[in-house]
């Protein structure tokens, strides 16, 4: 009887922790910084296509992602020069070509495995793979661009794009960037189907091209970033 009462305890527990995690208030980071400077926008040309061969689109939008440079140095520098392309002898760095290989409704689109294409692959400039350069920023909101990976000090190429509130993933994930516009494509990628009891999409989402913008620093206010919606207007 103490056992099972101990179980119901702890489950309950566990529910509250999951709520509040999906909640919209936390206490501040500590660490949290009192300005946020988008240092660098990438833009990313992004179609949807019946399959891989098919030459004909379906649709396509530009995504243009603000990134933190001062905040996370080390990641917005390898993301900046593979969004560039970077050749190192017979190895070539881009996301040119590379498909959104896992959508998870309600949760997460995927990219950035720009060797094999399905998640499995990846490397970064700094070797295969790099360290956790630290969990200033949050999931707080839809919009959110942070590094996948499979453990503790495992970043390589592969990023991805939050749909909702994802706080529980704060502490394990580096974010080091934001959706300012293009929300609204992020958010029909996010409902397009995928195989059955996977997260492979039936379509074949591609970035057909991606780059930098020219622009000068400026700086974002916390509410702004808290919003569910674009965060300037492009021209």
């Amino acid at each position: 009887m103490l056992m099972i009462f101990a179980l119901l305890i702890f489950l309950s527990v566990q529910q509250i922790t999951i709520i509040e995690a999906h909640g919209g208030d936390y206490a501040l980071n500590d660490d949290l910084p009192e300005k946020f400077y988008v240092t660098h926008e990438a833009w990313f040309n992004i179609s949807v296509r019946e399959n891989k061969i098919s030459s004909s689109t379906i649709k396509s939008h530009r995504i243009v992602i603000g990134l933190f440079g001062e905040i996370c140095p080390m990641t917005v520098t390898n993301f900046i020069t593979i969004t560039k392309g970077l050749r190192r002898g017979q190895s070539k760095y881009t996301y040119k070509g590379t498909p959104i290989h896992r959508i998870v409704r309600d949760f997460v689109i995927q990219t950035g495995d720009f060797t094999n294409g399905d998640g499995s692959g990846g490397k970064s400039i700094y070797g295969d793979k790099f360290i956790d350069e630290n969990f200033i920023l949050s999931h707080r909101s839809p919009g959110w661009v942070s590094m996948a990976n499979y453990g503790k000090d495992t970043n390589g190429s592969q990023w991805f794009i939050t749909l909702v509130p994802a706080r529980w993933l704060d502490g394990h994930h580096v974010v080091f960037g934001r959706v300012i516009s293009g929300m609204d494509f992020v958010y029909e990628l996010g409902e397009m189907d995928t195989f059955k009891g996977t997260s492979i999409p039936k379509k074949y989402i591609v970035i057909d091209d991606c780059g930098l913008n020219d622009m000068s620093k400026y700086e974002l206010t916390y509410e702004q970033l808290g919003s569910y919606d674009d965060l300037v207007t492009m021209s």
